[in-house]
């Protein structure tokens, strides 16, 4: 029997589904059409924004109530770490050094998505934010596939640099995600409405990070 968690994830990713193709970016990575620099641009602005998810996803863990909840935003945590590792050679390979990098000032486009999920980790439910986060999961690893795979193409990108798009390319099980929805909905606390709030403006504001880099492509 399928639970109510996972009903409620799957009912939510498929209302998100329809704006899923409104990243600019992504085709033109897979086309081989997009200038090289901007893999140096996506590089800078992650350096900024994967610690700030990190202490988003500890800020959720530790505000959390249930025990499914701090497992499944920790381990989340967990992954940003390994994230991070893996932006220095995209840089490097895209000719950022580190002087480059810390003279890159951050796009407001691009940093709205993680300053948006400071808010929530801050005020939201941590139940309705692990629907808003993992509903939108699917469609940021099928953009980070195409990118990968457009970078090996046609770009001649090495295997580390294509390291940080490989990681979120992977599938990941939801089952932890469906144990902490389910954990918020039978105490009570996740509200329906406010989490599909919190996806569809998750997905906003993820796609307003990669049309701001395909306006200036």
């Amino acid at each position: 029997m399928t639970s109510a968690g996972r009903e409620l994830l799957r009912a939510v990713q498929e209302e998100l589904a329809p704006r899923d193709d409104e990243n600019r970016l992504a085709p033109l990575i897979a086309a081989g059409t997009a200038p090289r620099r901007v893999f140096g641009v996506i590089a800078a602005e992650e350096l900024h924004i994967v610690p700030s998810d990190w202490r988003s996803f500890h800020t959720l863990a530790a505000r959390s109530g249930g025990l499914e909840a701090r497992r499944y935003f920790g381990g989340l945590a967990g992954g940003e770490d390994l994230a991070l590792a893996k932006l220095p050679a995209l840089a490097a390979e895209a000719g950022m050094d580190e002087d480059d990098l810390r003279a890159y000032e951050p796009q407001a486009g691009c940093q709205a998505y993680p300053a948006y999920f400071a808010w929530l980790a801050l005020n939201g439910d941590p139940a309705e934010v692990a629907v808003a986060i993992t509903a939108n999961f699917a469609a940021w690893g099928r953009y980070c596939a195409e990118i990968a795979g457009g970078m090996r193409e046609h770009y001649g990108f090495s295997e580390q640099a294509c390291g940080f798009f490989d990681f979120f390319a992977t599938p990941q099980p939801d089952d932890q995600a469906v144990a902490a929805v389910d954990e918020g909905l039978a105490a009570g606390t996740l509200d329906a409405v406010r989490a599909r709030r919190y996806a569809r403006l998750f997905q906003s504001y993820e796609l307003t990070f990669w049309n701001t880099l395909a306006e200036q492509s």
